[in-house]
């Protein structure tokens, strides 16, 4: 099959809306020192969120 055969709405899809991203503008301000970002698991603090799971 073709790639363009491929990409055509299917049938039931065709009132269905695409769907839209949304990627907010970042700004390069300061990263984490080469061993800390290791230990971290990112280079930037702003991306930083550590998994902390709900007491039940």
């Amino acid at each position: 099959m073709s790639d363009e055969k491929q990409s055509l709405p299917r049938p039931g899809m065709r009132r269905m809306k695409l769907a839209h991203a949304y990627v907010p503008f970042q700004y390069y301000s300061q990263s984490y020192p080469p061993r800390e970002a290791l230990d971290k698991g990112t280079l930037f603090p702003e991306l930083y969120m550590p998994y902390r799971p709900r007491r039940r």
